[in-house]
């Protein structure tokens, strides 16, 4: 029985061998491609021709057709273009359908959020998508509202984690919810979602009560986070609870808000 087994085995892995295509290809890890990103026309030629792709082979020749060298640029990304030095606090960089067409059809984003200190990631929700945000630098306290039944009567309860280096939270779809750098250095985010098109839709109506569009765009320059830099402008504006938070880190830190 053992002689019949060891034969088999070797059997089969003779073929699937000489199937693999890591049988007859000379790439190796050392000498991979790099990533070169793609321009809008790439990006909207490559969605068109995801989308009419009949089946999951017809998808593999529109992303990895025979002439690119085995090269898997179709379906990478690079979040930050020159390494060792990180967007401004307040960035997220999202990969999403937009910005990686490979992504069609596979209920897959992911997002790289940097938040200063004493930053806040204003309330937003996903409507699409679920998301799971892992810190992978510093600390972040991230807080979303649970769902309330019947009668609107006071605060809506929420529930809320310190978030420290690779430490996870889910934030379901739909949900409001932030997140808070209550630290005086940079925290660095990374997050997943559920969907390759999560959306975000910002609560600037309840979050910022009647302060005009065009009136928020001009004081924030960056409607999507507050800073300490800002807190001043719109004290008054935004609930109380968020001015303290955001102060009381700013007298920690020695960042001025005006």
């Amino acid at each position: 029985m053992n002689a019949l087994l060891s034969g088999a085995l070797m059997a089969f892995l003779a073929a699937t061998s000489m199937a693999s295509p890591l049988a007859t290809t000379s790439t190796t890890a050392a000498g991979a491609p790099t990533y070169t990103p793609l321009t809008p026309a790439e990006i909207k030629n490559l969605q068109t021709e995801l989308i009419l792709a009949a089946s999951y082979k017809d998808k593999e020749q529109v992303l990895f057709p025979p002439n690119n060298g085995g090269s898997a640029n179709n379906v990478s990304f690079q979040f930050v273009n020159s390494p060792g030095t990180p967007p401004q606090d307040g960035s997220v960089i999202v990969g999403s359908v937009d910005s990686i067409p490979g992504l069609i059809g596979t209920h897959v984003a992911a997002a790289i959020g940097f938040i200063g200190p004493c930053g806040l990631n204003v309330p937003h929700l996903h409507p699409r998508g679920n998301e799971f945000l892992t810190v992978v630098n510093g600390t972040l306290i991230g807080a979303f509202l649970l769902e309330e039944d019947g009668q609107f009567a006071g605060d809506v309860p929420q529930v809320a984690m310190t978030l420290t280096n690779f430490t996870g939270m889910l934030f379901p779809q739909g949900h409001i919810h932030w997140q808070f750098n209550p630290t005086c250095e940079q925290s660095v985010f990374a997050a997943a979602f559920d969907s390759n098109d999560e959306g975000r839709f910002q609560i600037a109506q309840t979050f910022f009560s009647s302060m005009p569009d065009d009136v928020l765009t001009s004081s924030l320059g960056n409607p999507t986070f507050l800073g300490p830099t800002q807190l001043d402008q719109l004290r008054g504006i935004i609930p109380d609870a968020f001015v303290v938070m955001v102060d009381s880190c700013a007298q920690t830190c020695g960042i001025k808000t005006a």
